[in-house]
């Protein structure tokens, strides 16, 4: 069996744009030592495969302290934040969740 693959990790500069393109879009906040954090990511890696015009990005919160603390007010990780087509925050999660509650979480803000 093969190693789930976890998602690239990519610096905010580079994809804060994206964000109210007109697509839904996920920021994944972790950090690379949390266990629950590669958990997370290697779920969203798994979703991007089956749908890759999803815009789902790992967001290392560890590095990018000043990003998710004082643009996001994160406190705890792994954190995920869902943006609507529009840029507008629709949900935030705290911790890790199994997929099938991410399938309806999905699906409940239009991603599927």
């Amino acid at each position: 069996m093969s190693e789930k693959k976890a998602l690239p990790v990519n610096e905010y500069k580079q994809i804060k744009h994206n964000i109210g393109n007109g697509r839904p879009t996920i920021l994944a906040f972790g950090m690379s030592h949390c266990y629950s954090c590669l958990a997370m990511s290697k779920l969203f890696a798994e979703v991007l495969e089956k749908h890759p015009e999803y815009q789902i990005y790992a967001i290392d919160g560890q590095k990018e302290r000043i990003v998710s603390r004082d643009i996001y007010k994160l406190k705890e990780m792994p954190t995920q934040i869902f943006f609507n087509e529009r840029g507008e925050e629709v949900f935030r999660h705290t911790g890790a969740y199994k997929k099938p509650v991410l399938e309806i979480i999905l699906k409940k803000w239009g991603f599927v």
